[in-house]
């Protein structure tokens, strides 16, 4: 027994090893999220999105409003975990801030997860080129976009203090009315 187990192990830990992140992939995702942070001040770019209600979403249409996107996944643990508090924010603020979900997922996943899951946020599936546009490697990435199409705040990743980051923003972009 002893044995079988030790042969278990041997053959165990490289194949976990293997799906370890490399180094130079930790070194990628980390610039990723340097350059996307840069992006605070700056326009957001241009963008026509359909959500999966087929309800269209530019940029040019969205001008004078405030827009929260949250590039978000399904098999995305802490994406799920933020979902409830993101609902909050949602009911708290939407007749002031348009709220926007884009993911790379496909309609038909996305779709399944909602069966089970309720997200309040205006979802848009299947919009890879997006977020690779945005260069977003890391999930949840949130952006909120002021009233001239800028990047009032980013927030990547989940922790306690992640939707509190994104009210407080909220809140002194509509104190500036």
């Amino acid at each position: 027994m002893k044995h079988l187990i030790l042969l278990i192990l041997t053959f165990s830990i490289p194949i976990l090893a293997c799906s370890q992140p490399t180094k130079e992939q930790i070194k990628q995702v980390a610039e990723a999220k340097k350059e996307v942070k840069r992006m605070k001040g700056e326009p957001f770019p241009n963008y026509n999105l359909t959500d999966i209600n087929g309800i269209q979403y530019s940029s040019d249409e969205l001008k004078g409003k405030i827009v929260l996107f949250n590039f978000w996944f399904s098999r995305c643990g802490p994406c799920i975990q933020e979902i409830p508090e993101l609902n909050e924010l949602v009911e708290e603020y939407k007749d002031e801030v348009v709220f926007l979900a884009p993911t790379f997922d496909e309609k038909v996943e996305t779709d399944r997860f909602l069966k089970k899951r309720n997200f309040e946020y205006n979802i848009v599936s299947d919009v890879k080129d997006f977020c690779q546009e945005l260069n977003v490697r890391s999930y949840p990435t949130h952006f909120v976009v002021d009233r001239s199409g800028t990047i009032e705040k980013v927030v990547i990743g989940y922790s306690v203090m992640t939707v509190g980051a994104l009210r407080k923003s909220i809140k002194k972009l509509l104190k500036l009315e």
